[in-house]
């Protein structure tokens, strides 16, 4: 493929993302969830474009929604962990034994979102809500988790439904 195509795809591909992520930091419900949104639009470029677009589509995105984008906690979720995701993903679903897979997956995971609460409070002085005190982070924690289980399985089935339905019919107008 061309490069011209290539960066075409990848301006798309950032411009949609950068509209997730607006999206997520005008309404703070879906704060949490555009950045896994944003991140499952590197299905198609990872498996129709390359990797290199995929690259630049994460690194335009980042820098882009961090000039442009208020809400900085939707920012830092994309930027820390859900943005580079898929580029890692596969690297890690080859380990063996798979134990070691998703306790790798869980480590980048909470270390990501530790990193994002940490620059959220004392870099960009957003205050931390802690309306149920101690508990109240451990439940936050736990959902979280619970929220990156499903958003892990998903992006497989999404993943598996692009390959078997959808990959021909894209690739049919990308190259």
């Amino acid at each position: 493929m061309k490069n011209s195509k290539v960066i075409a795809y990848s301006g798309v591909a950032t411009a949609l993302s950068v509209v997730m992520l607006f999206l997520g930091s005008i309404v703070w419900v879906l704060g949490y969830t555009m950045p896994l949104v944003a991140s499952l639009i590197m299905i198609v470029l990872l498996e129709s474009v390359s990797k290199k677009s995929a690259l630049l589509t994460f690194v335009s995105t980042s820098v882009i929604s961090f000039i442009l984008l208020n809400d900085k906690e939707c920012v830092l979720l994309y930027v820390l962990f859900f943005g580079y995701y898929p580029l890692i993903r596969d690297k890690l679903n080859d380990i063996k034994p798979k134990l070691m897979s998703y306790l790798l997956k869980f480590v980048s995971f909470n270390a990501a979102m530790v990193l994002t609460q940490i620059l959220c409070v004392y870099v960009f002085g957003i205050p931390f809500d802690d309306m149920l005190g101690k508990w109240g982070i451990v439940v936050f924690a736990l959902c979280l988790n619970l929220v990156f289980i499903v958003f892990d399985k998903l992006y497989t089935l999404l993943l598996r439904l692009y390959r078997i339905k959808l990959k021909k019919k894209v690739e049919k107008y990308i190259k």
